[in-house]
């Protein structure tokens, strides 16, 4: 006798767990799909933001201090940037960014006029005083280390204004490291100090008088400390930060030392700032090591 057994039970099971399947590689295709396509969207967005950003910067950068700009680069893609001076009002300067050995950064002590000509009057003022402050080295680096920072003091002045013919140079050097100070005769540094809300491992205090330079006789005389050029050494494996503080009894403020341009560009929800430090231009240190005469020919 024949026994038949009914199997359409089984078979449902079987295509519903066919179907469980694909449905959940389906969805897992969709989801990673929808995924790429708002990362992309992300990432497009930031990186209009950026361009955005940097098309203020470009705006700005034929412009003066104390200027805000706002545009758009493409529809969705704005910007928001602005311009102030470093340094202005203060007795405390950190450069705003770090230096290798060779590199320099240059202080002024006097003021720049919009055309960038020097200028010292009541609407101009230029750094009057004597005792100054340098600092240098990151932060928990040790004098012994072979790699630690010397510094190469250098005070531009001059005894008649805006005649260069009676520009001099006035020099000092100062290195954390005992052995070193043996072989190449700089003179000793101090411990750690703190300028412009950032702490140095190193530091010295001298008076400009000490290098034979004579202090400006008023805020609005250009006769006197033109600018202090500060020079690393020895740090060849990383970049070292320094700044200046002339916070002392008697002495005026820095004057402005260039412009800090912010940016902030925005397309979609992404949101992307760019800064650029714009310190007043300078002579290359390689011109350190030439001396110029009052009609501008080179004096060898």
């Amino acid at each position: 006798m024949l026994t038949f057994r009914n199997s359409s039970g089984q078979a449902l099971v079987v295509v519903l767990l066919v179907l469980s399947v694909v449905l959940t590689i389906t969805l897992s295709v969709v989801s990673r799909s929808v995924t790429d396509i708002t990362v992309s969207k992300k990432e497009e967005d930031a990186l209009r933001a950026v361009s955005a950003a940097e098309a203020g910067v470009e705006q700005l950068l034929k412009q003066g201090a104390g200027t805000t700009i706002a545009g758009s680069l493409s529809p969705g893609s704005t910007f928001n940037a602005n311009v102030t001076g470093l340094g202005v009002g203060t007795k405390q300067f950190a450069v705003p960014y770090a230096l290798r050995a060779g590199d320099a950064a240059t202080l002024w002590l006097v003021s720049h006029a919009t055309d960038g000509t020097l200028v010292c009057n009541s609407g101009n003022a230029c750094f009057t005083g004597n005792t100054v402050k340098v600092c240098w080295g990151n932060s928990g680096t040790l004098g012994s280390l072979s790699t630690a920072p010397a510094i190469e003091v250098s005070v531009l002045h001059t005894s008649s204004g805006s005649d260069l013919s009676t520009a001099k140079i006035a020099r000092a050097v100062y290195d954390p490291n005992v052995s070193r100070r043996t072989v190449n005769n700089f003179s000793s540094a101090d411990g750690t100090c703190a300028v412009d809300g950032k702490t140095f491992s190193f530091s010295k205090e001298f008076a400009l008088s000490s290098l034979g330079v004579a202090s400006r006789s008023s805020s609005d005389s250009l006769a006197g400390p033109q600018q202090v050029r500060l020079k690393l050494f020895y740090n060849t494996d990383q970049d070292h930060v320094l700044g200046m503080s002339v916070d002392y009894s008697g002495n005026g403020n820095f004057p402005q030392q260039g412009n800090k341009i912010e940016s902030l560009g925005e397309s979609g929800e992404a949101k992307r700032k760019v800064v650029v430090y714009r310190p007043y231009a300078d002579l290359p240190p390689v011109f350190d090591f030439s001396l110029y005469s009052g009609s501008g020919d080179l004096v060898k």
